[in-house]
């Protein structure tokens, strides 16, 4: 094998039909189409997951997390008749509204604890200002934070006493460094 073909560039025709695009190995398809294959398979996946069979397998997974990964006391909270109709007024309460993004939110019910259920009173499991409604992407976030910060030393009493406002301003800082 000679030095020129050893160090020349492997490249193919784009795998678009009729496109003759010459691009690099590595690549399936030329940039224009790539971008027209990723909004194809976008669109593939937000239709499965608002299918009857994407909601079945969601539901599945989220019992199998209920029985095998939460701890028990959690599930029979999350599942008890007062945590729900506390859940509910909350959810009427915050107008289904993301109360960091303010994106208006489908029927997918996520409220959250301020301070985390764990950590809170049995009295504050249960109180509306230590809830509030957020988007599943926001309450990730918040989640792994709240992960990041109990692993810190006194993380536990720190988690305590953040309040709304400090969630507020820190997630949403957050999402603005994601979105640059």
């Amino acid at each position: 094998m000679s030095y020129r073909s050893k160090h020349r560039q492997q490249v193919h025709e784009c795998g678009e039909p009729l496109c003759h695009r010459i691009i690099p190995i590595g690549q399936r398809y030329c940039p224009v189409h790539q971008v027209q294959h990723e909004a194809e398979y976008q669109a593939k996946k937000d239709a499965y997951h608002k299918s009857k069979l994407g909601q079945a397998i969601k539901a599945q997974q989220a019992k199998r997390y209920d029985k095998l990964q939460r701890d028990p006391q959690a599930t029979a909270f999350y599942h008890s008749k007062q945590w729900k109709k506390v859940r509910d007024a909350v959810y009427a309460r915050d107008m289904a509204t993301d109360q960091v993004t303010g994106e208006v939110l489908g029927d997918r019910k996520v409220v959250d604890h301020i301070i985390p259920l764990r950590l809170c009173t049995a009295k504050q499991a249960l109180d509306s200002n230590n809830l509030w409604v957020l988007s599943y992407r926001t309450h990730y976030r918040k989640t792994k934070l709240e992960q990041i910060i109990a692993n810190k030393q006194g993380g536990d009493s720190i988690l305590r006493h953040l309040d709304k406002r400090w969630w507020m301003k820190v997630l949403r800082e957050r999402k603005e460094e994601k979105n640059k």
